[in-house]
This record gives structure tokens, sequence and C-alpha cells, in this order.
């Protein structure tokens, strides 16, 4: 096995539009910088035949900004662009860089794929041969299952009231596992790079936060890297359905204070990590066709009543969205719902363990479903990878209702379409496991 690692700054240099909540200005200043973070993986010096894994200090990378990346990345790298997972740590306290809330970026996005190229360019530039470790650990305190049923069954969100102080049932589980994928160099022992894996919402600053920061998330990797040195690679998981402790956690030391705990546990899992008896690395991919959720005539009527009211203005939220923009989204969901949404996912494993991307946020218990039922006997989601389709709810979720339910684009059967599909590329790639 070859490995080489990078991480390259991406902080806007001048103030932009913010990704993840509804502001109502451009960032006033940089609390901490943004960075991408690239290992490059690979059987033979040949890189076509490596893959790229790269976090991004970001709420959310769009399928467009992704192709164009890749392309750069094919253009100066020589790795296929099937072959590449960008994933979005999923920060709200980044640049807008698709455009949820706010006008999104272009000049930044511009500039971003340069930089997402040159990192992964830096990476194949150190590639040497590796070794390869895996670990997990137990991290229960940073990430909370947010859905809640009241006492009259009507769903409530985590930041809509505080579960100690009200009669509230947990509608699921949260996913406290935090793999690790350890990479180190064969001759020296000096780690490349560590790539951690753990489901959650890097929100702990709010939307009336208006610095740059790559929250909880950005702070665990720095931690990590401080640390034990090496690269530190986050990426996302399954985490459309869990949340930070809203009313416990919203400021800096905050996510200090979280991130601490993550960096924690991915130590915990570096060093009991147990190397891979099989170093060789496999890859699978697979493009498939979504069908998009479907606006009733009742929801259109609705929406249009909210935007006689509002006029299509979008009022700013610490948390979630209000009426206005969900009218506002009804509308443009119905213009196009008959189209169908394409998703692309791309595995890798190196012996027992699998890596699988997903351009979305998956609820919890997908990505537990998919684990459960994997060939492998560890299964790592990687979410917000290679775009971003929004909310997968389960269709229990679907049939309570609440705040993803009502801001999704995709039909009630996604979700099983999207098991299927996972579990599909997983046996591939385990050779029909």
């Amino acid at each position: 096995m070859l490995a080489g690692a990078s991480r390259i700054d991406i902080t806007p240099q001048s103030p932009v539009w913010m990704e993840g909540m509804i502001r109502d200005h451009k960032s006033e200043g940089i609390h901490d910088r943004l960075f991408a973070r690239c290992v490059v993986l690979s059987n033979d010096p040949d890189a076509r035949e490596a893959v790229a894994i790269v976090s991004l200090d970001v709420c959310i990378i769009g399928s467009e900004t992704a192709l164009r990346a890749k392309d750069a990345i094919r253009k100066l790298s020589g790795i296929l662009p099937q072959r590449v997972i960008l994933a979005a740590t999923h920060t709200h306290s980044g640049p807008a860089t698709i455009g949820l809330f706010q006008p999104a970026e272009q000049e930044y996005l511009s500039e971003l794929e340069l930089r997402i190229a040159d990192v992964v360019a830096d990476a194949v530039s150190k590639l040497r041969s590796a070794l390869i470790s895996v670990g997990s650990a137990s991290e229960h305190t940073i990430s909370h299952y947010r859905r809640f049923a009241n006492e009259q069954g009507k769903v409530v969100m985590y930041w809509e009231q505080d579960p100690a102080l009200g009669h509230l049932k947990p509608l699921g589980e949260p996913d406290p596992e935090v793999g690790a994928v350890d990479v180190v160099d064969a001759q020296t022992g000096n780690r490349i790079g560590l790539v951690f894996n753990h489901a959650g919402h890097p929100n702990v600053m709010s939307g009336e936060n208006y610095m740059i920061s790559g929250d909880y998330a950005g702070a665990a990797a720095r931690i990590v890297e401080d640390r034990l040195g090496g690269v530190g690679i986050f990426l996302n998981g399954a985490q459309g359905s869990v949340d930070i402790d809203n009313w416990r956690h919203r400021g800096w030391e905050d996510v200090q204070t979280l991130g601490a705990r993550l960096a924690a546990a991915v130590q915990y899992a570096a060093e009991t990590a147990s190397p891979t008896e099989d170093d060789t690395l496999r890859f699978a991919s697979v493009r498939y066709k979504l069908p998009r959720r479907r606006i009733s005539d009742e929801e259109l009527v609705w929406a249009a009543e909210v935007l006689a009211t509002t006029g299509g203005s979008v009022t700013a939220l610490a948390d979630g969205v209000g009426d206005d923009y969900k009218a506002v989204l009804y509308g443009r969901l119905r213009e196009c719902q008959d189209e169908e949404i394409d998703v692309e996912q791309t595995a890798f494993s190196v012996g027992d363990t699998a890596l699988v991307s997903f351009p979305g946020e998956l609820f919890t218990e997908i990505g537990l479903g998919i684990r459960a039922a994997s060939p492998f006997k560890r299964t790592y989601i990687v979410g917000l990878a290679n775009g971003c389709i929004g909310y997968v709810p389960t269709r229990r979720a679907i049939a309570q209702g609440g705040y993803e339910v009502d801001t999704r684009q995709l039909d009630d059967s996604a979700a099983e379409v999207i098991e299927e599909m996972s579990l599909a590329l997983l046996r591939e790639l385990s050779g029909g496991k």
C-alpha cells in the first residue's frame, strides 16, 4: 500500500454569505481557519489506480462543484473522477457553497475547486509505502437523537424545546461509534494521516454567529494533528437525525470542548487499532436515479397563502426554518417534481474495512442498517460527499413529520432504494460475499 496526505487552507479571503443557517448578512470575521485535508491511497505508483479522500471544512459540497474539482484533479494528478470522494464536514459556519438560504459564493467556489486539486496533487507527490490499522471507539456526549414526540404526539426538534425540561420521548437512537483508519509510514512509523468518522451536526455556533469556523469538527482535526501528528481527516457519517445539545453547547468554548471529546475518542481508536491483514485497496462505484418528492395541491395552496403574507421573504433564524422558507421551497419542488435526482456513491475497502459515500444527509438509522447488513466487519458511511440531495428520512419518520421531513427533496421510497444500492455496492466490493 502507498499513501500520502496533505492539507491546504481554504479560508475565504473576504466576507462571504454563510451556509447552514438562515442569516441576514455576510460573515464578520474569522474565528478559526478552514482547511481541505486529503489522503491518497494506492496499490501502486500509477495515480490512475489511486483513491483520493478529501475532507472539506464547508457545510455542503454541490454536485457541480464536485464535478469541476474532480476534473481539475484528473488533469493535475491523473486520479480518475469516480475514484475521488469530496466530503463536507458540515460546519454551519462556513461559506455558502450551494446557496441553500443565501446566494452561493461563486468566486470562492472557483478558488475552492483549484485548491482541492492542489491538495490532492500534493498528497500524490508524497506517496510512500504505508501500513494501515483500523480501530473504533464510542463517543456518547456529542451527538444526540434530535427528534422527539411531545405529550400530544407532535414531533419536536431538539432546538425547539429542552428535552431536560419537558416530557419528550426520543424517536430514535444516535450512533456513538467513532471509526479511525490510521495510516503510517512503513519505514519510519510516522503517521501520514488519520481518517476518522463520526455522525454529527457541527453547528455549535448557531445562525446568530457571523464568524467563519470549522466548528467542533475543525477543532477535533486540529487537536488530532497537534497531539498525534499527520493529517487529521474528519468524515461525517449518517447524521441527518442527530444533533448537538443545543441547550448546553452554544459558544466558542463548547466548540473546543466537543472537538476535544471527539479527538480523545479518535486517539483511543488509533491506540487500540489493529493492523489490516490484507492491505489491498479495492474500489467500486455506482450511479443511479431517485424520484423526487411530489408536492400535493394542498401543500401548494398552503404555500401560496404563506407567500401572500411574506412576499417570498425569509426571516433569519438561529436554528431550523420557518413557514416562510418552507413555502418558497414547496414552490421550487413543485416545479421540478417530475425530474429524477442523480446519485453517485463511491466505496473502497482495505481488508475487512469499507467506506461508502453518500451525497446527502442520511438518517442515522439508515446508516446503522447498512452497517448491520454489510459484508465487511467495519463499515463507515461518508455522508455529504460528492454533492448534497438533502435529508433522507425513513418511512417511519416521514409518517411522524418534522423539520427534515418537511424540507426533504426525495420521494418516500428513497431510504429503501439507497440502502439496497449501498449494500449491493458493498457486496461488489467484497467479491459477492
